[in-house]
């Protein structure tokens, strides 16, 4: 019980230092004591270097003393021996007396008024320093490594005349060395010597003893070594004799804060060795004496009354479980009436009693439904501490919430399995638009769990859906559980940054809980649920507490772990291994490693332009129209209007929900232009409090704006230019070209533009790029230099050695890297120095290497996107990327002539040498979705067939 009161003891650090005289680093403390006292303590410290003080600080008729100097942040104390670590470092000899200093605690420097130490120290610290010599053998005095040089020694100080103020120091390779003047009390002033020493000494003697008493509750020891006789003197005490009691009582306090309450006494010791009176240093104990009383009888004030409170609840605990052990082994025929002190004993009790006896044979008989053999005994062992305790014990309350979360797990319900193919088939088909590729393998999971898991237990599994926002991810997830006929519990991990979220508090914490999936279990009321772990890659890494909730994942998403998952409230094994978990990401690279090795990754690729408009047409036209309380007949929209409307205003995203609310701000303001011209609109209403439209109001007819001027006043001025759809017609001047690239998700097309730079006569043969370019595109810049010089002549490799090229990558503002545009460049310098212009309908995208090799990128699909968009028909890209191509929609590959390329030679050909319209070019193509491929210089054509 006492250990609780040392926690707090601990504690009252705050108390001490709010009652604390206030120190401050080169501050100025006065101390009164029922009248007013002028002398003020100066704290000045110095940096331990070399160090020469004011001439005006020394009294010319003083002598200076030489010191070899010590410090530390311990703390000594006059008269008073104590064990100290020294460090000699290169010290050899002790030729000078020895001076010790302390470090202040706030700045790392020592103060300006130190110790000298007796002449026995020196002795024993050249004892020590001669054990430690070695000789060579030229007899040559050898010191091991100085940082080793470290042991204890027990100082103590000079008997009289103990205190110097330092003047000068001098740092040598040897040691410290120091010089120092006496430093000695003023005379008394005449207010000081009206003060009644006897009575500043009984009070110091009331103090001491008062703290003895309140240490002994806590078994503290202390003031052991003051002398008795000098608290208890009646004469009154010379100034050396209340000196020594000063620094004996003050050597003790400072053993008790130090060692009980962590406090550092440097401040209190240093004030003592400066004041310049035995009155001031009398006053300094006493005020230091009156805080320490004052916090060890306020902490021992509350724990008294805690102390009995907890005793008496533990008696009253201990005399119901007797009583309880009397009846049930002695009174067992006796009835309950007699339990309970006869006839007159509390009914209540009785009723409240048997209350608890019903609840525990309710337990008691649920306890079969726990599998795990260990967590049923720990369970029972938990029912058996609850019928024992009294309903007003807290843990009463605790124990009954924990039983009950307990048993709200639904161990053995399940749900029945449906592993009905067709079934998720037309589900996957009604919900979700496009995106075969992802159906399709949702389809082969069940198709394998079918075979392998028919049973009613069948094991779940994990899957994660990685992709750009806005791409029905959530979605899918809904829909497959919907196709399993399961119920479904959506969990969002975003900006998660507690472990405890996931695996619970324990219960020794105030309002503790289970975690997320444990709660989620039970809500869901079956085994086998669906849990929809909503981005996964916003969990917040690196918690301030040192542990990541990423970690706490790998346990119950390891489909070998998770049968035997632990919940730190729960306590017990919970077997999720039929669970069906399916995790959302946007970014799989800010996952875990570990993690992600786990899992089953399904990529969900952007929309393309054919998808969305599949999209908007069966989903997002009429849901925007209702959503906004009119008629879907109208507002009249056909597929060339919404190709515009995806085109001109939601070209940069990969999702749909930009084209959503594209499509329901067209419905707002047409709803507020319909109750403009018609105020009285909602005055008719059916049955349902639905409002009837006049067949008379006109629509609003879409379909018949050609110029997007009808559009443009519902959604303003077109985000991205329309007009960059005319690309395709227009004409690039030498040394420009189109690049195709990935950035935040999305697709573009830059161009890269470079002309001969006359301006930077300095930096001939050099290429000067902008464009906000980063280290890996500026490396790209060297390889295309190096790659171009091949393909040129003598005459043009003069013409770029003698001129610097200027390089600039269009949308400056935003940063650019990766090294997917080296073709690009490499067809830029040679279109420069050779004059030749690239057409503005042809793109391409590809690493190249030093030997002119061209290397697979990524993001592909992407890139396509943006080219489709912008009329870009011809595509030259890397023969790696070929496996890639073949998988793609053939939406998106309709109306694109794809170029597959091993090196730059061949880009060379296609491009200069015009043979991008020669049949017999032997290349690899996808021509509107048609793969050709060249065998043996006979071109052969194979239809793919390939799934949208």
């Amino acid at each position: 019980m006492r250990s609780l009161s040392r926690i707090l003891f601990r504690r009252s650090q705050l108390l001490i230092n709010r009652g604390a005289i206030p120190l401050r680093h080169k501050c100025v403390c006065g101390f009164s004591s029922g009248f007013n006292n002028n002398s003020n303590i100066k704290l000045k410290t110095i940096p331990l270097q070399n160090y020469s003080c004011d001439p005006e600080e020394i009294d010319s008729k003083i002598g200076s003393t030489d010191f070899c100097l010590f410090s530390s942040v311990q703390p000594i104390f006059p008269n008073n021996p104590m064990n100290c670590q020294i460090k000699i470092g290169n010290l050899k000899r002790i030729t000078k007396p020895l001076l010790y200093t302390i470090i202040s605690p706030d700045n790392g420097e020592i103060f300006t008024i130190g110790i000298a130490l007796s002449k026995q120290v020196e002795k024993n610290l050249n004892s020590e320093l001669k054990v430690m010599e070695q000789r060579d053998a030229n007899g040559n005095i050898l010191i091991n490594d100085p940082m080793s040089n470290t042991f204890n020694l027990d100082i103590i100080s000079k008997s009289k005349n103990y205190r110097f103020k330092i003047t000068k120091i001098e740092m040598t390779p040897d040691g410290i060395f120091a010089q120092g003047i006496p430093y000695k009390d003023r005379p008394l002033t005449q207010a000081e010597q009206q003060i009644d020493i006897k009575n500043e000494v009984k009070q110091i003697t009331s103090l001491v003893a008062q703290i003895r008493k309140l240490g002994q509750i806590d078994r503290l020891e202390a003031f052991t070594d003051v002398k008795q006789s000098l608290l208890d003197s009646s004469e009154k005490l010379t100034a050396t004799q209340i000196d020594e009691l000063v620094y004996q009582v003050a050597a003790g306090l400072s053993k008790l804060q130090t060692s009980n309450l962590k406090l550092n006494t440097s401040q209190f010791v240093q004030q003592l060795l400066e004041s310049q009176t035995y009155i001031e240093r009398m006053f300094i104990l006493r005020k230091q004496l009156e805080n320490m009383s004052g916090v060890l009888d306020l902490v021992n004030k509350h724990f008294k009354e805690s102390d009995s409170s907890l005793l008496k609840l533990h008696q009253q605990t201990l005399a119901k479980l007797a009583t309880e052990y009397i009846r049930q082994n002695y009174l067992k025929d006796a009835p309950n009436s007699q339990s309970y002190g006869g006839p007159a004993g509390s009914q209540s009790q009785v009723g409240e009693k048997q209350k608890q006896s019903v609840l525990v044979k309710k337990y008691q008989d649920k306890l079969s439904l726990i599998p795990d053999e260990s967590s049923r005994e720990k369970v029972k062992r938990e029912i058996e501490r609850f019928s024992l305790l009294d309903k007003q014990s807290s843990e009463f309350h605790k124990i009954n919430s924990y039983l009950d979360e307990v048993f709200s797990i639904p161990f053995s319900k399940f749900t029945p399995v449906q592993w009905d193919i067709q079934y998720a088939k037309d589900v996957l088909n009604k919900e979700i638009e496009g995106l075969e590729k992802v159906k399709e393998r949702i389809i082969e999971m069940i198709s394998v769990n079918k075979l392998k898991n028919s049973g009613q237990k069948a094991k779940g599994f994990i899957l994660l859906l990685n992709g750009p926002p806005g791409t029905g991810k959530t979605s899918i997830a809904k829909s497959i559980a919907k196709a399993l006929k399961r119920n479904s519990r959506f969990i969002s991990c975003a900006g998660v940054a507690d472990p405890t979220f996931f695996k619970g508090h324990k219960r020794t914490y105030v309002d503790s809980m289970p975690g997320v999936f444990i709660r989620e279990l039970i809500k869901s009321n079956t085994m086998n649920p669906v849990f929809i772990l909503d981005e996964l890659d916003k969990v917040s890494k690196h918690h301030s507490g040192g542990s990541d909730p990423y970690y706490t994942l790998l346990e119950i998403l390891n489909p070998e772990e998770n049968h035997n998952f632990t919940d730190h409230y729960m306590d017990i094994s919970v077997d999720f291994s039929h669970v069906i978990f399916i995790l959302t990401s946007n970014d799989t690279l800010q996952m875990l490693e570990p993690l992600k090795n786990r899992l089953e990754t399904i990529d969900v690729q952007a929309y393309i332009q054919e998808e969305k408009l599949q999209i908007a047409t069966n989903f997002l036209v009429n849901k925007s129209i209702e959503s906004n309380g009119i008629k879907q007949q109208m507002i009249k929209y056909d597929n060339e209007t919404l190709t515009k409307i995806i085109k001109a205003w939601c070209y940069q995203e990969s999702g749909v929900r930009e084209l959503k609310r594209c499509l329901e701000k067209i419905a707002r303001k047409h709803a507020t232009n319909l109750l403009t011209a018609n105020p009285n609109l909602c005055d008719k209403v059916d049955e349902l409090n639905q409002v009837v439209f006049d067949p008379t109001i006109s629509s609003l007819d879409l379909t018949k704006d050609k110029n997007l001027e009808l559009i443009s006043q519902y959604l303003g001025p077109p985000v991205f230019d329309i007009q960059l759809e005319q690309r395709s017609i227009k004409k690039f001047p030498p040394g420009q070209v189109n690049i195709l690239t990935v950035g935040g998700m999305i697709g573009h097309v830059l161009t890269v533009e470079s002309c001969f730079d006359d301006s930077e006569i300095e930096k001939k043969g050099q290429i000067v790029a902008s464009g906000n370019i980063k280290l890996v595109l500026q490396e790209s810049l060297k390889l295309a230099k190096i790659n171009a010089f091949k393909y040129l002549n003598e005459e043009q490799k003069l013409q770029l050695s003698k001129s610097a090229i200027h390089m600039h990558f269009t949308e400056g503002a935003t940063p650019k890297d990766g090294p997917s545009a080296g073709t690009a460049i490499t067809t830029a310098l040679i279109s420069l120095v050779t004059n030749f212009t690239v057409p503005s309908n042809l793109a391409m995208t590809g690493e190249i290497s030093l030997n002119g090799q061209v290397c697979k990128i990524g993001g592909l699909q992407q890139k396509l996107i943006a080219a489709k968009t912008l009329d870009i028909v011809d595509i030259l890209l890397p023969y790696a990327n070929l496996g890639d191509a073949l998988n793609l929609p053939t939406q998106l590959l309709k109306g694109l002539n794809l170029y597959f390329v091993t090196d730059y030679q061949q880009i060379y050909d296609l491009i200069f040498d015009q043979q991008i319209g020669n049949a017999n070019y032997t290349v690899n193509t996808i021509k509107n979705g048609i793969y050709e491929t060249i065998q043996n210089r006979s071109k052969e054509q194979i239809q793919q067939s390939i799934n949208c």
